[in-house]
């Protein structure tokens, strides 16, 4: 049985998705599988993966999401079809340090749930965001906690993993529309009648090498409804 299933979900990541997988490859993990849930990117970026896979790499694929659209979708999408006991998720873009992906699968050996935190001991940026980047995370951060109640520093990181039995056991209860799946998984898994473990393991937070941000109005107002239906959903 696969151990580790690692998730990318990807839009237009051609030019990044191939040097991600590389160093995954080279980042000394054994008995895992590498997904990209590719949400039908124009750029072919799940082509791109498929010839890798077929060039000896049977251990990586891509799936396409060819349902409602969107970045959670695609990550359910992922974890559904994957084959490990532990499921992970992280980006596309390489703003994620694949360095930090070992240590933070080995918190799984203790807990359900693992966040990758730019803000926990030993995480941190590689590089200097600008304010506007700054504030924007930060308020998103601090509007989960008074609103949801998340008590963690970092529910916007978008790298986490968590056994797979705790996936199942909310998979039914996720939005189908889900905007931020790390913050959805934690609030319902953090409010469910069985306790989850859930730690914050730092990591290293860098910019993004090729392509443009995905950061947009639309991307904020998204986030807003998101934490708005969730508040709702614990007051029924």
């Amino acid at each position: 049985m696969v151990k580790y299933s690692i998730v990318i979900p990807t839009l237009n990541e051609r030019e990044n998705i191939l040097l991600l997988i590389g160093r995954i490859e080279q980042c000394g993990l054994e008995n895992y599988e590498i997904i990209v849930a590719d949400e039908n990117s124009p750029d072919g970026t799940a082509q791109a993966v498929n010839d890798y896979a077929a060039a000896g790499h049977p251990h990586v694929r891509a799936i396409l999401n060819d349902g409602v659209p969107g970045l959670s979708p695609s990550i359910v999408k992922g974890f559904k079809a994957a084959k490990g006991e532990f499921l992970c998720c992280m980006d596309g873009d390489l703003q994620h340090d694949v360095g930090d992906l070992p240590g933070l699968l080995s918190e799984l050996e203790e807990c359900d749930f693992v966040i990758g935190s730019r803000y926990a001991a030993g995480g941190g940026f590689r590089e200097r965001w600008n304010p506007f980047r700054v504030l924007v995370s930060r308020t998103a951060a601090l509007m989960a906690r008074i609103m949801l109640g998340i008590k963690v520093k970092d529910p916007m990181s978008g790298f986490f993993a968590l056994r797979r039995q705790a996936f199942e056991r909310v998979e039914p209860r996720l939005s189908p529309k889900g905007f931020k799946i790390m913050l959805e998984l934690l609030y319902l898994l953090t409010h469910s009648p069985k306790p989850c473990h859930v730690v914050e393991h730092g990591i290293t937070f860098g910019l993004r090498e090729h392509g443009e941000s995905k950061l947009s109005a639309k991307v904020m107002l998204d986030y807003l409804r998101m934490l708005r239906a969730l508040r709702r959903s614990k007051q029924a």
